[in-house]
């Protein structure tokens, strides 16, 4: 039997090319302009996804829709174990107590206030809660881009580092929980909290587990010098997040425990009064490998993220950035709960209130409830745009209000 094969015609392959060259240049030079504005590399991606799809219509929004399911299952996986690889145990420990109670009053108030709002718009409460859970995590990447800017002996925003690592991971479960309880028609609290703490428990458990296994031998690899041996802690994490999600666990949490551990690897073992002669630290080539993979990967999903937005839905635009300064005021209220009687001083607390950014969190599960078909939420990409966007506006500016009043501010690395 004779097969035929219909070759990809070459002026779509010099497009995919040319495409993916300009994306990592976005990439690249969003992330050069962020050293000197504090304007994270992420905004100037989604503006060239707009430009790509709503502008000039090089990609429809509802055939790039179906693939949403597979890429954001894809970035939520690497962006989070990569979080982690980055995440000093030591830093996490120092800051636990404060961050945990941090995270937690701050995305409740979010939750609370932006599902009241959507609810006195006229979004169903079970709607106005989804939408709230989607922004309520603070952006770890667009965090970190900003926090480099602010050097106060690393004690406020080493706070909302370790924060932002608690809160998106937790926004991104809830909202997954939220999903499966509207397509179940199951609203019950006890359904929701019995399925957030079971998927939180069996992904930390497991991906802690898995890492403190894999220490050991990623150390043997990297002592023998086997070539690219660093790829195995990708390759490994990628089949722990498939079979933690199998036993109806958390993906995203097991990749992330995941990550903390193996970067940890010399902490963890010495706190288990384990004694060796050998050196269980995760190389440098590791790290700068799996930070390569990440800014690859998250550079084509925001991007991906632009081409979805409507630019004819003023009404999302809107409320979106009522929801952003929702945000904004409701971070002045948590802060103040949260580290009320603290030993942070006033401007300490200050920062820490102005830390508002949303990023890849809130993006990679806003196209979901429209994937799924859940009624009503048709705008949430929109709305969830505009929250990126104005959140991130408010950031920056709070920064270079910062530094303009010599709030001990210090320059980025290479200015």
């Amino acid at each position: 039997m004779r097969i035929v094969v219909n070759p990809v015609p070459a002026e779509y392959l010099t497009l995919f090319i040319l495409g993916a060259g300009i994306i990592l240049m976005i990439g690249f030079l969003g992330r050069a302009i962020a050293r000197k504005t504090s304007i994270p590399h992420i905004i100037w991606l989604m503006l060239f996804g707009i430009v790509l799809g709503p502008i000039l219509g090089v990609f429809s929004r509802q055939s790039l829709l179906s693939f949403a399911p597979f890429i954001t299952g894809l970035v939520i996986m690497l962006v989070l174990f990569n979080a982690g690889l980055n995440l000093s145990l030591t830093k996490l420990l120092r800051s636990m107590s404060k961050a945990v109670t941090l995270s937690l009053v701050n995305f409740v108030v979010v939750v609370l206030l932006v599902a009241l709002v959507m609810y006195f718009i006229g979004f169903s409460i079970i709607l106005s809660i989804l939408l709230g859970s989607i922004v309520a995590g603070v952006s770890s990447s667009a965090i970190t881009s900003i926090t480099q800017k602010i050097n106060r002996k690393d004690k406020d925003t080493e706070l909302v580092e370790v924060e932002s690592t608690i809160s998106e991971p937790l926004g991104i479960i809830l909202v997954l929980v939220l999903i499966g309880a509207i397509l179940l028609h199951n609203y019950s609290l006890e359904f929701i909290s019995t399925a957030l703490i079971s998927e939180f428990s069996i992904g930390i458990l497991l991906g802690g587990l898995v890492g403190v296994l894999w220490v050991p031998l990623m150390g043997f690899f990297q002592r023998k010098r086997y070539e690219y041996s660093y790829v195995a802690s990708l390759a490994l994490v990628f089949l722990l997040y498939v079979g933690v999600q199998a036993v109806n666990g958390s993906g995203p949490a097991s990749a992330l425990v995941f990550g903390i551990v193996i970067a940890n690897g010399e902490g963890v073992f010495r706190s288990l009064h384990y004694r060796h002669e050998t050196s269980f630290t995760l190389s440098p080539e590791s790290k700068d490998f799996n930070n390569l993979v990440t800014f690859i990967t998250a550079s084509f999903f925001f991007v991906y993220f632009g081409t979805l937005i409507s630019l004819t839905d003023y009404a999302g635009f809107i409320i979106g950035i009522m929801i952003a300064i929702v945000i904004f005021l409701s971070r002045q209220i948590g802060t103040r709960m949260a580290l009320y009687k603290s030993a942070y001083s006033t401007q300490d607390k200050m920062i820490v209130s102005s830390m508002v950014s949303r990023g890849i969190g809130a993006a990679v599960v806003a196209a979901l409830p429209i994937v799924y078909g859940i009624e009503g939420s048709g705008a949430f990409l929109d709305i969830v745009f505009a929250v990126i966007f104005v959140t991130i506006f408010i950031n920056s500016t709070m920064v270079l209000s910062f530094r303009s009043k010599n709030l001990q501010v210090k320059p980025a690395a290479g200015e």
